[in-house]
């Protein structure tokens, strides 16, 4: 038995279409406009919580949905807006499990529901402010509600890769633009609570802009300081849902640790007493959470630039860590005690600062340490091949914008890979002595190329790997890691 909605059915007032006669506008008129077959019974079902408890499924279970339920779903679809009311929308509905493993070719996300609709719109109207994008979005916000009331789940995809061999897939004319996929099915594991949502005062002005503009740009030095703490802040309440870390960059870290940080595996018997390790702008805490969890015999602590940030991390460590800020103390967050750490670890962050602040927080990293205390240090080597990924990725049209930017981690807003010699001259101005070293990836592992390729063509999947190919013969040759790896890794003493 599938989950019914939360309340008992209501029966309709009307008995053509089911929709409430009040919601119908003239008889006559609806029922021209709605010629099809009835979509059946409409559950009563409070308006504000369908609003508020609708969530953006992502496993589903394998059960079909019966078709009434569907049409359903669609008849909320046509009752949204459109501009001048042309309607111009198509929907085709794909139940076939051979047409989703096709489309799940294309992109990974229509491989997880037994129902994908695709949306369409008509190419040629409304094109005008991207009216038919308008129209069609509304169409889709109106079926997801739908769903959500009748106990389905909807997940509303937008990278759907080719959208022109979409269309060719389920057989829709030149003339429809694919707009957008809504995969629907009865959730797996239904969420318990939704993301935290941006503050309304943030986000809401009278009359007149009040804000600053947001950088669409990946390059640091186009960052204020305040506007990163604002990206970063919505980054954490998405709730990680997207774009975690990947095998290949967590086994880079272990692999690090292990010969830089060996220490710490085994669990404090007094974690108030435990030697103590500071994370440094973790924002997500991903990283955070992996480190605790490897060296359990410290005690973490974590320093970032806003306390919503801080407190989001602190949570995913136990005990919970302490919350600190930089830069400088702050109404909210005192800044770090001085010679208190034993560790102090900063993962691919430096990337993310201009130019002139990176000095700077490793200073502050070395105040921070304990004389003979470790400085973790992980960033993304400019002498790799990482430039080059980045640039093949912005020229081949892909997703655009500082949320895929190719940085290890869920992107925290601007990045630019770094100079090994650069990152030893921030050192050498801190007074701290280097202590160990580690380069890795000098060659993308098959996985990432399988990862970021896998909307590509044939074609272009092929070069990736020939020249993944190439590139993992010239590892093997002595000092290649160390010189060309993505990834490097430093330990600092003070």
């Amino acid at each position: 038995m599938h989950p019914s909605p939360a309340e008992a059915p209501r029966e309709p007032s009307s008995t053509a279409a089911g929709i409430p006669e009040e919601a119908r506008g003239t008889p006559q008129l609806a029922a021209e406009a709605d010629s099809g077959a009835a979509p059946g019974p409409t559950p009563a079902f409070d308006f504000w919580r369908a609003i508020y408890e609708r969530r953006s499924i992502r496993r589903f279970k394998p059960d079909p949905v019966p078709r009434e339920l569907v049409t359903q779903v669609l008849h909320a679809g046509i009752w949204a807006p459109s501009s001048c009311n042309y309607q111009m929308w198509d929907f085709v509905v794909v139940d076939d499990p051979a047409v989703n493993a096709r489309l799940a070719a294309l992109s990974s996300q229509m491989g997880n529901a037994p129902v994908n609709v695709i949306v369409s719109y008509g190419r040629d109207f409304s094109e005008d402010a991207w009216a038919n994008i308008q129209s069609a979005s509304a169409a889709v916000e109106n079926m997801s509600l739908a769903a959500h009331v009748l106990g389905l789940g909807t997940f509303w995809i937008t990278q759907t890769g080719d959208r022109e061999k979409v269309r060719e897939v389920v057989g829709l004319p030149e003339d429809r633009l694919v707009v957008a996929v809504l995969a629907v099915g009865y959730p797996a594991n239904p969420p318990r609570s939704g993301p935290k949502r941006r503050p309304l005062a943030h986000v809401a002005h009278w009359n007149h802009y009040a804000g600053k503009p947001i950088p669409g740009s990946p390059d640091p030095e186009d960052w204020d300081a305040d506007l990163l703490a604002v990206y970063q802040r919505a980054r954490v309440l998405n709730g990680l849902r997207h774009n975690k870390p990947r095998v290949w960059e967590v086994a880079a870290i272990e692999t690090a640790l292990d010969a830089l940080v060996p220490g710490g595996r085994e669990q404090a018997a007094d974690p108030e007493r435990a030697p103590r390790w500071l994370d440094v702008l973790p924002c997500t805490g991903i990283v955070t959470e992996r480190l605790a969890k490897l060296r359990p015999g410290y005690r973490f602590d974590v320093v970032e630039r806003t306390s919503e940030v801080a407190e989001f991390v602190a949570q995913r460590v136990r005990p919970r860590a302490t919350t600190y800020g930089w830069p400088g103390a702050s109404a909210q967050l005192a800044s770090p005690p001085e010679a208190a750490y034993d560790v102090v670890s900063c993962v691919y962050r430096l990337e993310n600062l201009r130019a002139a602040e990176r000095a700077a927080l490793v200073a502050d990293m070395a105040r921070w340490l304990k004389p003979g205390g470790t400085l973790f240090l992980a960033f993304v080597n400019a002498n790799s091949y990482h430039d080059v990924a980045e640039w093949a990725r912005a020229s081949r049209g892909g997703l655009g914008g500082v949320e895929y930017v190719l940085a290890p981690d869920p992107s925290i807003g601007p990045f630019r890979s770094l100079r090994a010699r650069d990152v030893q001259g921030f050192a050498r101005a801190a007074k701290l002595s280097a202590a160990g070293s580690l380069g890795l990836h000098a060659a993308p592992p098959a996985e990432e190329i399988d990862f970021r390729a896998r909307n590509s063509s044939q074609r272009a999947r092929g070069l990736a790997r020939f020249g993944a190919g190439v590139l993992r013969v010239a590892e093997s040759i002595p000092g290649v890691r160390s010189a060309r790896g993505r990834f490097q890794f430093r330990a600092y003493t003070r």
